[in-house]
């Protein structure tokens, strides 16, 4: 059909394909371009959000530290102040030393004291404090009596009845909303306190501890990563700005928090203070991303950056990338059209007829192109893949019929090798003393496991289970040889560990390819129900005695045709009527299903467990089929065989 269109002139140029290929190529590498330039402003995004968050965190780290040192103080304080009070004597003096040597040793609070409530220290007293504080101008810090005239009323202060109604236990703390201290420092304050309590832990005082934060709001309201950024500095719980440096300064330290209109769109959680949380609002036409971490003391940093500027640098890269890559793929697409025209349309034609005709199926076909360039190389391959090709036809029609020779030769070798096992059940259909079944599937086209059962004498039934190092011809030529040994050494009337002597040492006798057998074999004393056997490097038998089967414990021998010198050894069992004995080969235990797992050895036990009292022919059938199931179809590596050997006892 091809052919045909090509002498009508109906194809399609190659020079019109090969710029579609280009084009598509091009448009590719444009696709590619535009996703990696997706990812890199995503991954630029999130390293600008993560810089910001880390500035955030940074600084909410140093701050949080000194709230914490700030609450240590308070703390330690105030259980100075509670061993004061327990003291039997209390001069004004130590109390007084017990809050300047604080304060001495702490250097970044302003000061402090120890605030006693009314009568709790003195029955005769109302007020008793205790304030010491950093005197700039001596440089130490000293002890102010002036807290404790009797004009000034603490137990009415705004900040002692905070920390009073606040306080939620033993070790606990409050902070007091930011405050100006235009008596002493004027700067702007806060104040942690914590409580004292006696032996029976009634409240009797506070320690107070003085932050000047003034610094460190400078500090924080500086933070600017973009011209049109600003920092908010809040407390939450007391509804206060500390700090906002949004130009249009509607918002200064004291106004309402819950009074900005973007309050509510700020991310954070009282319960976390360890993470920035990022959120997003509009204020004035402009959107803004905020970045907001709670403090130790409840206290709220946020950066609002607008969205524009935060991600900008990242736009304008990703403008100027797509007007190189469009003005680049123009350039290239026109160069690849020119080349196209000049240099491959004119040869191709010449080699548009010959390939239709080779197409055809003309395999004696050949093109003609002496030119030394791509085009006679092409024309050169041409010809030599159509006489490899002829050639490869050829051959692969001999090795075809020479599989199949070989499949139907193996099929008949499977066939010989499942009829010299015994296949037929009942195979003792006039003993009714026991009941036998066995079965086995081979790995491969023939295998090397083998069973086999026969009666030596009429009171004499022997059982056998073997498994040959290999697998395949080799293995089933061996399995021949061990289970014709083992047959008619039995059938001799040797005991078995004899039979394994014997059978070893004629085994071992020119074994150059090194293989050898696990195997065992059991004589059933059918009038008596002994069972004796040897076991040659075999996996250990499963005995039913009563209502479960288990291992068949018992020392094991030297596996067959593996030492000449080997000695084997016997061991006897009673089976009592309704006792089962089960054998098998290692391909049940090592079955595997597509995940690579093993069915295993306590699988199997369980397994065979799950199937009592069964007729022996559906018990190996539902095994079998629990192996099928667990592999889910993989192809195994192992033969697989089993035989099962109820005792029924003989009637009397």
């Amino acid at each position: 059909m091809s052919y045909e269109l090509i002498k009508r002139g109906k194809t399609i140029s190659i020079r019109i394909k090969i710029l579609v290929i280009v084009l598509g190529f091009f448009s590719l590498i444009a696709a590619v371009f535009a996703v990696y330039s997706v990812i890199t402003t995503a991954n630029y995004r999130q390293l600008r959000t993560n810089e910001v968050s880390g500035i955030v965190a940074f600084e909410s780290e140093r701050v949080g530290k000194v709230i914490a040192e700030m609450e240590r103080n308070a703390i330690d304080l105030a259980l100075a102040g509670r061993q004061f009070y327990q003291a039997g004597k209390r001069p004004a003096e130590l109390g007084a030393s017990i809050s300047v040597e604080n304060f001495s040793a702490f250097t970044t609070a302003v000061g402090g004291g120890i605030w006693y409530e009314p009568y709790a220290l003195d029955a005769d007293t109302r007020r008793v404090c205790f304030y010491a504080f950093h005197d700039p101008v001596a440089g130490a810090v000293r002890h102010d009596p002036e807290f404790e005239t009797k004009e000034y009323d603490y137990h009415t202060q705004m900040w002692y009845m905070t920390i009073i109604v606040g306080l939620e236990g033993k070790y606990g703390v409050v902070w007091t909303p930011p405050y100006y201290d235009d008596a002493g420092t004027n700067a702007l304050m806060t104040t942690v306190g914590s409580g004292i309590y006696d032996a029976d832990g009634r409240l009797v005082g506070i320690s107070t501890v003085d932050w000047e934060i003034q610094s460190m709001v400078d500090r924080l309201s500086a933070i600017k990563p973009t011209a049109g950024s600003f920092v908010l500095l809040a407390s939450p719980k007391d509804n206060y700005i500390i700090s906002n440096t949004h130009e249009n300064g509607t918002a200064l330290t004291g106004a309402t928090l819950r009074d900005l209109s973007w309050f509510g769109e700020l991310r954070f959680t009282f319960a976390d203070t360890n993470t920035v949380n990022i959120g997003r609002f509009t204020d004035g036409g402009v959107e803004y991303i905020s970045f907001s971490r709670l403090f130790g003391n409840g206290w709220l940093l946020s950066i609002q950056i607008p969205a524009r500027e935060i991600f900008a640098e990242i736009e304008t890269r990703n403008n100027q990338f797509t007007v190189i890559i469009a003005a680049s793929f123009i350039a290239l697409l026109a160069l690849a059209a020119y080349l196209l025209s000049r240099i491959i349309n004119r040869p191709l034609r010449k080699l548009t007829s010959g390939v239709a005709e080779l197409g055809g199926g003309n395999l004696d076909k050949r093109i003609d192109i002496s030119s030394r360039d791509e085009f006679g190389t092409l024309a050169t391959a041409f010809n030599k893949m159509t006489v490899d090709l002829k050639e490869s036809i050829e051959q692969n029609a001999r090795e075809r019929a020479e599989k199949e020779r070989i499949g139907t030769e193996l099929n008949i070798a499977k066939q010989i090798q499942a009829n010299m096992l015994p296949c037929l059940f009942p195979a003792f259909p006039q003993r009714d003393e026991f009941d036998i079944y066995a079965m086995m599937q081979p790995a491969r086209e023939v295998g090397g496991d083998f069973y086999d059962f026969f009666l030596i004498n009429d009171n004499t039934l022997a059982v056998a289970m073997a498994d040959v190092s290999d697998k395949g011809v080799p293995a089933a030529l061996f399995m021949v040889i061990a289970r014709t040994l083992i047959k008619n050494t039995a059938l001799s009337g040797k005991q078995p560990e004899a039979v394994f002597g014997i059978v070893n040492k004629m085994l071992c006798e020119n074994n150059e390819a090194g293989m050898f057998v696990t195997a065992f074999l059991g004589f059933l004393d059918i009038p008596s129900g002994r069972f004796t056997f040897v076991n040659a490097g075999h996996n250990p038998p499963l005995v039913r005695s009563g209502m479960r089967f288990d291992w068949l414990k018992a020392k094991t021998g030297f596996v067959l045709a593996g030492s000449e010198d080997t000695l084997y050894k016997q061991h006897e069992i009673i089976l009592n009527p309704g006792d089962e004995v089960f054998l098998y080969t290692d391909g049940m235990a090592e079955a595997v299903n597509n995940k690579n797992e093993l069915f295993s050895y306590p699988r199997l036990l369980e397994t065979v467990n799950n199937y009592l009292d069964l007729p022996l022919k559906e018990f190996s059938i539902s095994l079998k089929n629990e192996i099928d199931k667990f592999a889910s179809g993989v192809d195994q590596a192992d033969d697989i065989a089993m035989l099962a050997l109820r005792y029924k006892g003989v009637n009397k």
